[in-house]
C-alpha cells in the first residue's frame, strides 16, 4: 500500500470492506478508524492504518473465550 489512501471507496478497497463499514468504523466512539479530511477529501495514512489494525487484532485476541451456557432449559423435540 502506498503512503496513504484517499476516498471512501479506496479505503474500503484497501481494507476489503464496504464503504458503509468504513464510515461506521470512522464514527465509532472507541478507537475509530484513523481517517481525516484534506480539502474535503477523506484520507487514511498507511502507518496509522497499520497501528489501528494491530490494536484491533490485539483487542480481539485478548477477549476471554467464554464457554457456552448449556444450562438454559432447552429440551430436544423429536
Amino acid at each position: 500500500m502506498s503512503n496513504f489512501v484517499e476516498t471512501w471507496k479506496g479505503i474500503a478497497t484497501a481494507l476489503g470492506r464496504s464503504e458503509r463499514w468504513c464510515r461506521y468504523m470512522a464514527r465509532r466512539g472507541s478507537d475509530p478508524l484513523p481517517v481525516f479530511k484534506v480539502g474535503g477529501i477523506v484520507r487514511l495514512n498507511g502507518p496509522d492504518l497499520e497501528d489501528w489494525l494491530a490494536r484491533q487484532r490485539e483487542r480481539s485476541l485478548s477477549r476471554p473465550v467464554t464457554e457456552p451456557n448449556l444450562d438454559v432449559g432447552l429440551r430436544l423435540i423429536a
